[in-house]
């Protein structure tokens, strides 16, 4: 069995409906985001064209919980996948495709639902967009961290100097107490660095983390448009997705790279059960 995580712009690819056709044990994973790109903008046009696909492989679809819910599960390994799948949503994805259909048809009733969706689509990316403008500069203060010998080695991919690694770890683990202790329903108390790195918060850090460098190996942010930086936000949060899984199905270049450079750190991370978890700052 594989399990691919679909972003939003692999929803209408030959990629996505080679992937389940070639195999019955294949299966596209979509999380909340895929939902709402798909219904953003001009709904009832926009939500058939993305599901069209999918909708030819109900049976091979599994629907995730919302992401608010997925940040406040626990990191325990067994069962992981299974904690953060919508069983009801993935079960009843048939039932889905044929209210689409009738949507598409003229079903006024289901037309309105969609619209509904639509807006509630529209409000979360709204509230993205609204915060985008202030990363750029949050990327640049990050490279001011960086000395020379340590951009050269992101500017040219080279390994990591010992100085570099340590400052990776440290920005991982602010990053990662620093959302638990903002976040409305963080995960239940973690105890160990293997629980930790299966909460999604902590998995989301080093994604952000990765990103972050992508840009600053490739100069910078600066004059970025807030939409652009919106597209990345949602990026992460699907390359984020994709190390609990099987990969990731995306057109992206920029949102594979982050994937493959997050999942290797994490590779690099797992280790004996049970090791203590590091304090926030050090």
């Amino acid at each position: 069995m594989i399990r691919k995580v679909v972003d939003s712009n692999a929803m209408q690819s030959d990629a996505l409906r080679s992937f389940l056709s070639a195999s019955a044990s294949n299966y596209a994973v979509l999380n909340d985001y895929a939902a709402m790109e798909a219904y953003k903008g001009n709904t009832l046009t926009s939500v058939f064209r993305s599901m069209r696909i999918a909708s030819e492989f109900p049976q091979q679809i599994i629907i995730l919980k919302t992401t608010g819910r997925i940040c406040s599960l626990a990191g325990r390994t067994q069962g992981l996948q299974r904690r953060m799948i919508e069983e009801r949503q993935t079960r009843d994805f048939p039932k889905f495709c044929r209210r689409l259909r009738a949507a598409e048809d003229g079903d006024a009733f289901m037309q309105a639902q969609l619209l509904e969706s639509g807006r509630a689509a529209d409000s979360q990316m709204d509230r993205i967009l609204a915060s985008a403008p202030i990363l750029p500069s949050a990327i640049k203060e990050l490279r001011k961290t960086f000395q020379e010998q340590e951009l050269r080695a992101i500017r040219l991919d080279q390994p990591y100097p010992d100085t570099l690694i340590e400052k990776t770890m440290k920005f991982i683990v602010d990053l990662t107490f620093m959302a638990m202790s903002t976040h409305p329903n963080p995960p239940p108390r973690v105890r160990s660095v293997d629980e930790l790195g299966n909460t999604f918060l902590f998995r989301h850090s080093v994604t952000t983390f990765v990103w972050s460098l992508d840009w600053i190996a490739r100069g910078g942010a600066d004059n970025v448009r807030a939409d652009r930086m919106r597209n990345d936000v949602i990026d992460v949060i699907f390359a984020t997705y994709a190390t609990f899984f099987d990969g990731l199905l995306s057109k992206d270049e920029r949102a594979q790279r982050v994937y493959h450079g997050a999942y290797s750190i994490l590779s690099k991370l797992r280790g004996p059960v049970g090791r203590r978890v590091p304090t926030c700052g050090g």
